[in-house]
């Protein structure tokens, strides 16, 4: 390959695909499992393929992140006993934009990425409001996507999210996303991270599973280092890109770029397998 040409891994707009849901959410019980960078790469990926999508984001005021469309701060879940209707008040601003979609002919994706630790809020949310009623109110089918990784306390907490899920809102879909970031879900028989993973699959059992590879070792850190997206790190000129990570020649950048745009490829068959209407057929 050419070292000044780019790899075009991001898809280039064809008619978009019939997406299966219009709500998806990203949640875990701790930080640290990706579900921040599934968030933009799904909203990258969509957008790319022509669908609007509106990214709602809870997050901390001190890490606030440029790529939502909708911010709630999480600092304010710890005051919302005083607010009427308490923490459901908070999310207000998905409830309207879950609403002003369901009133267009053509709906954009509502996709929400929820902090770390406030599965516990969300659980009382979405108890108190019979949220998958709602959207069922609103003719809207929504996707809960379950973010692990192969540690077992992160496992160990998906398995019971997946639960929790199933029993309080039993009109969402439900996946597991599994990401290899820290290990891949490979454990030896008769080790706790077998026994810990067996229980998770045994949870997921009707659930899509999403299995997402790592990238290659610290590529992506030093990528948003940079201040680089995944679409700039695969569409930038290699002379470029160097430049912005810092390297003195495109190999290395070339190398990056490769990475990234395999990551991409394979995330997008994975995310597209659990999301289009060609495998409307899947379990639920």
């Amino acid at each position: 390959m050419p070292g000044h040409k780019t790899i075009n891994a991001v898809p280039r707009r064809r008619p978009a695909p019939q997406l299966l849901f219009d709500f998806i959410e990203f949640f875990s019980m701790g930080s640290h499992v990706g579900k921040s960078m599934f968030t933009t790469y799904l909203a990258a990926l969509l957008r790319s393929l022509g669908i609007d999508v509106v990214i709602v984001r809870i997050e901390s005021k001190a890490a606030r992140s440029k790529d939502a469309d909708i911010f709630i701060d999480s600092e304010d879940f710890a005051a919302s006993a005083r607010l009427p209707g308490g923490e459901v008040a908070l999310l207000r601003p998905v409830y309207d934009a879950l609403r002003s979609a369901a009133e267009k002919q053509i709906r954009p994706l509502i996709m929400l990425d929820w902090g770390g630790g406030l599965s516990e809020y969300r659980a009382k949310i979405y108890a108190a409001t019979r949220f998958d009623d709602r959207l069922a109110d609103h003719k809207l089918r929504g996707l809960s996507i379950v973010v692990t990784t192969s540690l077992v306390d992160r496992m160990r907490h998906a398995s019971e999210l997946i639960e929790q899920t199933r029993i309080l809102t039993p009109g969402l879909d439900r996946a597991l996303l599994l990401n290899s970031r820290v290990g891949k879900f490979a454990f030896v028989k008769g080790t706790e991270e077998h026994r810990i993973f067996s229980d998770l699959q045994e949870a997921a059992k009707g659930a899509r599973i999403i299995r997402i590879p790592a990238i290659t070792g610290e590529t992506w850190q030093s990528c948003e280092a940079a201040g680089l997206s995944m679409v700039d790190t695969i569409k930038l000129p290699l002379p470029e890109l160097a430049q912005r990570l810092g390297e003195d020649d495109p190999f290395s950048a070339c190398a990056y770029q490769m990475q990234v745009a395999t990551w991409w490829q394979k995330a997008e068959r994975e995310f597209l397998k659990a999301l289009v209407a060609s495998d409307a057929a899947a379990p639920r």
